[in-house]
């Protein structure tokens, strides 16, 4: 797996826990203005200091005629608005990536190379700026794309609020579904027509811990032509604030990377 692939996982990843799904009926759910419902999904946040979990993830990518198939896990420590690490474990560390509000730092033993840089390397594979505070929501089932200020149609479609813009970005379309319950994210859509690329993410169960929602269950799918990657994770473990502590020193003679 090359360092654009884990990097990419990365971005995607999500926290975890034993999953309840919390399905409301189509007729149950309270017709609302979008303008509440954006009101109400800004306002959702992560109420935890710490977040430690453990991710089983498996990895399907379709590139050059050429489908290949990885399954590996993932150990996430972050903590609020200062640090999200990650751990790559195929057998032995694949990979460690360490993410600061002002930096980006990775390295893998398997292809003995690094990066140190900050995270506009993010915004330049996604083609989105991305703030720190954009990664954190993604760990929560909050929209990285910017909502507030901004007008949406609304309609009730599969258990969930399904919210379109009347005026899409200028580099892609894009579609939200948010839950009825607690308002974060059941789907998110995004297709750029001009780079024939789509990215849809379906977040497929939220469970309660403490005093937030949590979502169990990712699964993603990314088009571009022909090519696709589709990842689905597995949850297996969740501790929400307790001390964590993380390891991450890039090894001597390991060769310097560039995107």
């Amino acid at each position: 797996m090359n360092t654009l692939k884990y990097l990419l996982v990365f971005i995607l990843l999500i926290s975890s826990c034993k999953s309840k799904n919390l399905i409301v009926a189509s007729d149950q759910i309270k017709k609302m203005p979008a303008r509440k419902i954006v009101k109400k999904h800004v306002a959702t946040s992560f109420a935890a200091n710490t977040l430690d979990a453990k991710i089983k993830v498996n990895y399907i990518s379709f590139r050059d005629e050429k489908q290949k198939k990885e399954d590996f896990t993932v150990r996430l420590r972050m903590k609020k608005d200062s640090l999200i690490w990650i751990k790559g474990t195929k057998v032995l560390t694949a990979f460690k990536i360490k993410i600061t509000p002002n930096s980006l730092s990775y390295y893998s033993p398997i292809s003995k190379e690094y990066f140190e840089g900050d995270l506009s390397l993010l915004s330049k594979l996604l083609g989105i700026k991305l703030s720190f505070e954009q990664l954190q929501n993604l760990f929560i089932g909050k929209s990285v794309l910017e909502m507030k200020g901004k007008r949406f149609d609304a309609e009730i479609s599969e258990q969930s609020y399904l919210l379109t813009p009347k005026a899409q970005e200028k580099l892609f379309d894009v579609v939200f579904k948010i839950h009825p319950k607690h308002f974060k994210l059941d789907r998110l859509f995004l297709e750029s027509k001009e780079r024939k690329q789509t990215l849809e993410m379906v977040y497929g169960a939220y469970t309660k811990a403490k005093s937030d929602y949590i979502p169990t269950k990712l699964s993603i799918h990314t088009t571009q032509g022909k090519a696709y990657t589709k990842i689905r994770m597995e949850h297996k473990s969740l501790k929400l604030n307790q001390p964590v502590q993380v390891r991450f020193r890039i090894p001597a003679g390991y060769k310097r990377v560039e995107f």
